[in-house]
């Protein structure tokens, strides 16, 4: 496959996705409970040409994937109409159209439950319900880490076994302004005056650079030392054994 020159820095950097030991913790109200709430999560300031700026939080523990969206440069608050949606290529194969591999959640300003889609055989995306998903919006206060100015915000939390653990998922922001009808994206410039979300291939790619996500349990951790413990122990025996006769 030849790349042009443009194709080649046209691909965006990924998002570092960082472990937490606290995230647990975080309160879904839809806004920052507190100004260290979201402290423990990897931040990525996204700037737009006519000074929308949105910050981007992301951090995983355990079972789950935490996503604060930040959309500091949406003054006008149009509950129910304003929207994140954040979407995940759970084997990173850029498809050309969406699959089951491919998950999108979302939520509006103002509602306290998101909605799941996950995309079909025919290259489309159907609801499907997310147990132990949550996504959730609200105007911030005082408390929002950047801006005392009053603007959405958005919390997420993903369970990683929808996606199957990995360190490396593609990866799709869009934040909608209702009173501008304008999309604002990550990768900048995928979503185009459209609610449609773009083909996979598109995407960009969300990372964790030391390899903590896939998590282990420490009992699986534990698990896992004691059975490679067991089997070098045993192969020390056989080669004793055979070195005895």
């Amino acid at each position: 496959m030849v790349f042009s020159f443009d194709q080649v820095y046209a691909i965006p950097d990924p998002i570092l996705i960082t472990q937490s030991s606290g995230l647990h913790n975080v309160v879904f109200d839809g806004k920052w409970t507190h100004e260290t709430e979201w402290k423990q999560s990897s931040h990525n300031l996204l700037s737009y040409d006519d000074d929308m700026v949105i910050h981007l939080r992301t951090a995983h523990q355990e079972n789950f994937i935490y996503v604060f969206v930040d959309p500091i440069g949406d003054l006008t608050l149009d509950k129910n109409l304003d929207k994140a949606t954040i979407c995940f290529d759970a084997k990173n194969n850029k498809s050309q159209n969406p699959d089951s591999d491919d998950y999108c959640f979302s939520v509006s300003l103002n509602q306290e439950h998101g909605i799941l889609t996950q995309g079909t055989s025919n290259g489309n995306y159907e609801m499907i319900n997310g147990p132990e998903f949550i996504a959730t919006s609200n105007i911030s206060d005082e408390n929002d880490r950047y801006t005392k100015i009053l603007h959405p915000s958005f919390e997420f939390r993903i369970p990683i076994e929808l996606l199957n653990r990995s360190d490396n998922y593609g990866f799709y922001l869009s934040v909608y302004d209702a009173s501008s009808d304008k999309f604002y994206s990550w990768p900048e410039n995928v979503t185009r005056e459209s609610s449609q979300i773009p083909s996979p291939s598109e995407w960009g790619d969300i990372v964790s650079p030391d390899k903590s996500l896939p998590e282990m349990h420490l009992p699986f951790l534990i698990f896992t030392i004691l059975i490679f413990a067991i089997i070098l122990v045993q192969s020390k025996q056989k080669i004793r054994l055979f070195n005895s006769f």
